[in-house]
C-alpha cells in the first residue's frame, strides 16, 4: 500500500508540475516579475527555459545579419543588472521595442563571457524545447500560438 501511495503521489506531482508549466506558457502576459531570471543571473547559471516579466528595454543594439537575422536589445532587470535579448526575426514579426518599454520573455538564458543573454524567444519548430516568446504592450511575438492575438 505504501509503494502504491508513493507512486500515486509521484504521478500527481509530475502531472501538477507539467500542468503549471503549460499554463504559464499559455498566458505569457501573466508573468509579472523577473525573480527567476535575476536568480539565474546572480548565480551565473544557464537555464534551459525561464519566463520573466517587468523587464525594461535599456538599449537597442544593431541587428545581427550574419546567418539568420536576429533583433537585439539590452534589458535592465529589477536588481539593476543588464542582459542581452536576442530574437530571431525570421520566426515572427519584428518586436517594436523602444528604450524604456516594459516587456516579458520566455526563453533560454545563458551566461557568456560578455554577460547574460536570453534567446530562443520563438516557437521551436522541432518541438525539442518549450516555445519562447516576447510579450510587449499586450502582444505576443515569436509564439505563433499567441502571435497577433494580443494574449
Amino acid at each position: 500500500m505504501n509503494k502504491q501511495f508513493l507512486i500515486a503521489i509521484t504521478i500527481a506531482l509530475i502531472f501538477n508540475t507539467s500542468l503549471s508549466f503549460a499554463q504559464s506558457g499559455d498566458h505569457p502576459g501573466k508573468i509579472s516579475d523577473d525573480s527567476a531570471l535575476v536568480a539565474a543571473e546572480e548565480s551565473h547559471q544557464n537555464v534551459y527555459y525561464v519566463e520573466a516579466g517587468n523587464l525594461t528595454v535599456s538599449n537597442i543594439l544593431p541587428d545581427d545579419t550574419t546567418g539568420l537575422p536576429h533583433q537585439k536589445w539590452q534589458a535592465k532587470l529589477s536588481d539593476g543588472q543588464t542582459i542581452t535579448v536576442i530574437y530571431n526575426s525570421d520566426m515572427g514579426a519584428r518586436v517594436p521595442v523602444k528604450i524604456g518599454d516594459k516587456f516579458g520573455v520566455g526563453g533560454q538564458y545563458i551566461q557568456t563571457p560578455n554577460g547574460g543573454l536570453i534567446h530562443w524567444l520563438h516557437d521551436d519548430p522541432k518541438h525539442n524545447r518549450p516555445d519562447g516568446y516576447v510579450y510587449l504592450n499586450g502582444v505576443v511575438y515569436g509564439d505563433t500560438d499567441h502571435e497577433d492575438r494580443g494574449n
